[in-house]
């Protein structure tokens, strides 16, 4: 039988509140269940017990009435839910604290990271490593317990209010480090320092020691739960979606969909995930609600991304704000109708991008490596080009350089951390006859983020760098009218740092730069011919059956800055230069495409998720879009739209280009395709 955390599900989270320690279970479990929940998370244990625990540090919930955990779990199951625990073992009450400092984590004065009473556990002290343990065994021991869920694992250093506490620099974070670096903690926290750099890998390290354990001593109790969060050995995937006070304006409005491509490409395609969407808008008010226009987006990009619905309330399901809930119903509901097809489906994109954590970690800019791949990926989305991500945690395993193999492109944009073993993979992709797309700084660095002195791909279409043009704001790429998306322009807009390369012998060049030119005052801003050069704007050249195409200035990150129609167009035409998509819309129009596969019959099912009422942070309802149409060169038997549930007419003859008019596209749409050939 298979277990229950490889089938889909529709997951209800429950943070509680101590004055929840009274609640009434079966009403609880039935709301769940009504909402179209067949999971819920429940508090378990951790900063405070939710049920009559014997361990003295533990804390329990004053306001706790009997054994509250017992008979939710009873109630759950009556109403056929699985029951995932909600661990919190990040921090730890007074209590504790005051037994043992030690395992809490210190600022460089000596003071604790406390938040309300409650005090930071350290990853290198012995809450985590002791405690933890302890309370895992004695509720999983009591406790018919489906699945475990971990909350704010790991190293922090900020907390509720975003207040900065820098580096734990307790003494057991002193020990482990010098026994790891044997160097003293960093005293700055600036990524292009090789110490802090050296930090990082540490605090990777030993979270990845923490969590084997933790995972380890859960399936000796209980070998049939499955857990979440615990690094690679994770049973399934659990993120979470939500705005963030901290963060640059406006919200990252495609956070729902990469999360779950991330998931998918850390799963390989094997392992079930969800991101977790959360009621409110963010920690201080936890009781004003998102807009439903704005879950219903977020829901939209999971399923066309293949990930689970996952609703997150404060509390019950009685809130003081429900306006998104009708929303949220809905796409619950959309989902039950059509479980058996989403249990079972696997991207068929045939692009990907690469996702460098690498990158984002230990790049010496790696605010510029966020830009360039989220460039990229909006550049990919906004021209309906269907995709996924290459997640380079997975670069570690035996089947990653396999997985490359059922893309005709792979881009990497905002990827300059790379390790030997990444190269090597994507090297054999080529050479195997897939197209490399290039851009920037790809593969420049170490995996720690040190420059090397050469690229680390064999692939790449030039020899050496020969000099990096940092500053070449006024400057251009002259493309000739028409060659560049059908654009009548001359030109295209460079800005930031240029590559100076010396081709591979072979290799052909794509357009040419204009070094930057006078911009002021107006008498002056003219054509000046001695600035022409014959630097290529893109190179390409073969590499055993395969091409690689070099872009050696920032495309990803000007489209990601200004938007322009000409940096969207330039992506999406070298993306597709030599694999032609087989599915295509007549016009992108804020629509994101999908294309999944069921695994049993072969459908194809096209998800269009509509952007048209997100404007800068501002959700609305979205605008129906109209007069679409899905442009085919596959073998299509029939087409039903799920959402409208209409047979839809596929116009055209067998064998060449045909079209499927498509209904009114509101919050989104799916199409299911019945194919004449199982492998089309």
């Amino acid at each position: 039988m298979t277990e229950w955390w490889r089938r889909t599900q529709r997951i209800v989270q429950t943070n509680l509140r101590l004055i929840d320690g009274t609640l009434d279970s079966e009403r609880l479990a039935a709301d769940v269940a009504a909402f179209g929940a067949t999971a819920m998370l429940f508090n378990v244990g951790g900063i405070f017990a939710w049920y009559p625990t014997e361990l003295a540090l533990q804390a329990k919930n004053p306001k706790l009435e009997g054994d509250l955990l017992g008979r939710m779990i009873d109630a759950a199951h009556r109403h056929d839910i699985r029951f995932i625990g909600r661990y919190d073992l990040s921090k730890a009450t007074q209590l504790a604290y005051d037994a043992h400092p030690e395992w809490f984590c210190h600022a460089r004065d000596g003071r604790p990271f406390e938040y309300n009473g409650t005090y930071q556990a350290c990853v290198n002290g012995g809450w985590y490593h002791h405690q933890g343990i302890q309370v895992l065994k004695e509720s999983l021991g009591r406790y018919d317990i489906d699945g475990l869920f971990f909350n704010m694992f790991g190293y922090l250093s900020t907390d509720y209010s975003y207040k900065q506490y820098g580096l734990c620099h307790c003494e057991n974070c002193r020990r482990e480090f010098r026994a790891f670096s044997g160097e003293d903690l960093p005293v700055h926290t600036d990524v292009s320092d090789r110490l802090y750099r050296t930090y990082l890998r540490f605090q990777e390290t030993t979270s990845r020691t923490l969590a084997d354990e933790i995972y380890d001593v859960i399936k000796s109790v209980r070998p049939n739960v499955a857990v979440s969060n615990m690094g690679r050995k994770s049973d399934f995937f659990r993120g979470e979606v939500n705005r963030r006070l901290d963060r640059a304006r406006p919200e990252w409005v495609h956070l729902s969909g990469e999360e779950a491509r991330n998931f998918r490409s850390l799963g390989g395609g094997r392992t079930r995930y969800s991101s977790a969407l959360t009621h409110f808008i963010d920690f201080p008010w936890r009781y004003s609600a998102e807009t439903g226009a704005a879950q219903a987006l977020r829901l939209a990009q999971q399923l066309a991304n293949g990930a689970d619905p996952h609703y997150y309330f404060m509390g019950t399901l009685e809130q003081a704000d429900r306006k998104p809930l009708p929303a949220v119903r809905v796409i619950f509901d959309y989902h039950r109708a059509n479980e058996a097809l989403y249990g079972d489906l696997e991207s068929a994109a045939r692009v990907a991008l690469y996702t460098s954590h690498k990158s984002r970690r230990y790049h010496p800019r790696r605010g510029a490596s966020v830009a360039a791949f989220r460039g990229a990926y909006r550049a990919l989305v906004d021209a309906g080009i269907v995709f996924d991500t290459i997640h380079d945690l997975r670069a570690g395993e035996a089947d990653f350089a396999e997985a490359h193999n059922r893309y005709d492109t792979i881009i990497l944009s905002g990827a300059g951390c790379m390790s030997e073993a990444e190269a090597k993979s994507l090297d054999a992709f080529v050479e195997a006859g897939g197209t490399l797309l290039m851009v920037g700084d790809a593969a420049s660095y170490d995996e720690m983020g040190e420059a090397l002195p050469q690229n680390r791909l064999n692939s790449r279409p030039f020899d050496e760098v020969e000099e990096v043009l940092e500053d070449m704001r006024g400057a251009y790429v002259r493309v000739g009218a028409g060659a560049v998306g059908g654009l009548d322009s001359d030109l295209i807009l460079l800005d930031g740092a240029y590559r100076r390369v010396t081709p591979k012998a072979g290799a052909s060049t794509l357009y040419s730069i204009l070094l930057p030119q006078r911009f002021g005052p107006p008498e002056l801003c003219y054509p000046d011919p001695e600035l022409g050069s014959n630097l290529p704007g893109v190179l390409q050249a073969s590499y055993g059956k395969g091409q690689a195409i070099y872009v050696p200035w920032n495309v990803d990150m000007l489209y990601h800055e200004h938007g322009l129609l000409e940096h969207r167009a330039l992506m999406a035409q070298l993306a597709l230069k030599l694999a032609p998509a087989k599915i295509s819309l007549s016009a992108p129009r804020r629509l994101e495409m999908t294309v999944q596969r069921h695994r049993e019959s072969g459908d194809l099912v096209v998800h269009l998720v509509n952007y048209s009422g997100q404007n800068d942070n501002c959700y609305d309802e979205p605008i129906a879009i109209h007069d679409m149409e899905l442009l085919l060169d596959l073998p299509v038997a029939s087409c039903h739209a799920l959402v409208a549930d209409q047979i839809l007419a596929i116009e055209g003859k067998s064998g060449e280009r045909r079209t499927v008019k498509l209904p009114p596209i509101s919050y989104f749409e799916a199409i299911r395709f019945r194919m004449l050939e199982r492998d089309a």
